[in-house]
């Protein structure tokens, strides 16, 4: 039987191509011009200013004391570039044509317009939050531990960074973070390290598991079990104050995190068409650990900003799943981030 003309033809598409236009753009002009429209606009960041940082911490501090202990993240970064680069994504999304494309997509019910504004808050907030607990000396401590923490610490950190390097140095993703785990002199600095290892270890088990040598299936938790106890030894001299300025950092920093995030993923689909995107929406782990590869040169204290994990948290997953756990103290009724 012959084929019905009227069935097997296909429709054609309205419009194949209009003259003048660019004939390899599939978007919307909005998309496609976002890029030359935002060639002249400059991003100017909130400051900060301490008293409104206050006002912040009050008016969040509900939303931050909800989140309970085991979904807190460890804030492994530079916590001071990271806020200039979420106070300066904020400034470049209220450029009117990239504004523009985040109100449609509010009015149609895929994203909350008012992030935009928690998205500066947030960062405000975590600044604040990281300048008191530096203040208060949350980054520094003069305890010393004991020789079979010490040696056993070490030895565990030792062989997950032999075997992590025997099959990762060279990789183009884990070999710049072994670069960074390098084994440092202290001991926060180890307490830090193990978690790394522990979390190369985690994603890469296949791999890892194959060295005949080194290998040791109860070195992950033992890496994040002594982890655990040399930050809580280092934190036994925090005092109250840095305690809890610290648990409002890390507050922050999980819910910046998700909320960062949600801001992020919309704008690098508005800005496909704009080969400067990925500087524009950076990863934070990328800002936030420019400055990690330098070691400290002696023990305790540690250098402000050096991944800003203090001497009291504990870690127990990979960066980003939420792992952390809440401060010795708790600290969440009276100092209530991405």
């Amino acid at each position: 039987m012959a084929p019905n003309k009227k069935t097997s033809r296909r429709q054609q598409p309205a419009s194949v191509f209009v003259p003048g236009t660019d004939p390899l753009a599939f978007a919307p002009p909005a998309v496609t011009t976002v890029a030359a429209q935002l060639a002249g606009f400059t991003a100017e960041p909130q400051g900060y200013d301490p008293e409104v940082a206050e006002e912040l911490v009050a008016a969040y501090r509900p939303r931050l004391t909800a989140i309970t202990p085991d979904r807190l993240d460890v804030p492994r970064i530079d916590i001071e570039p990271v806020c200039r680069v979420l106070l300066t994504v904020h400034a470049l999304t209220q450029a009117p044509p990239l504004l523009s494309l985040y109100e449609g997509a509010a009015a149609q019910g895929e994203f909350h317009l008012d992030n935009l504004d928690h998205l500066k808050a947030v960062a405000l907030l975590m600044l604040h939050a990281y300048r008191q607990a530096d203040a208060a000396g949350a980054f520094t401590s003069g305890a010393k531990l004991s020789a079979a923490l010490d040696k056993e610490s070490a030895e565990v950190e030792s062989r997950l960074q032999k075997v992590c390097e025997h099959f990762f140095g060279d990789d183009p993703e884990v070999g710049p973070v072994l670069r960074r785990l390098s084994p440092g002199t202290g001991y926060l600095d180890r307490a830090y390290d193990l978690l790394g290892y522990a979390d190369i270890y985690q994603a890469k088990l296949d791999v890892v598991s194959k060295d005949p040598v080194h290998y040791r299936a109860t070195d992950v938790a033992d890496a994040r079990r002594l982890a655990a106890q040399i930050l809580a030894v280092l934190g036994a001299a925090l005092s109250p104050k840095a305690r809890e300025a610290y648990d409002l950092l890390q507050r922050a920093w999980t819910l910046a995190k998700p909320l960062y995030t949600e801001v992020q993923e919309l704008g690098l689909r508005f800005l496909r068409y704009d080969p400067q995107r990925e500087a524009r929406l950076p990863s934070l782990y990328v800002v936030g650990r420019a400055g990690q590869g330098r070691k400290r040169t002696r023990r305790e204290p540690a250098a402000p900003g050096g991944g800003n994990v203090p001497p009291d948290a504990e870690v127990g997953a990979t960066p980003g799943t939420g792992g952390g756990t809440a401060p010795a103290t708790g600290g969440t009724g009276t100092s209530a981030p991405v």
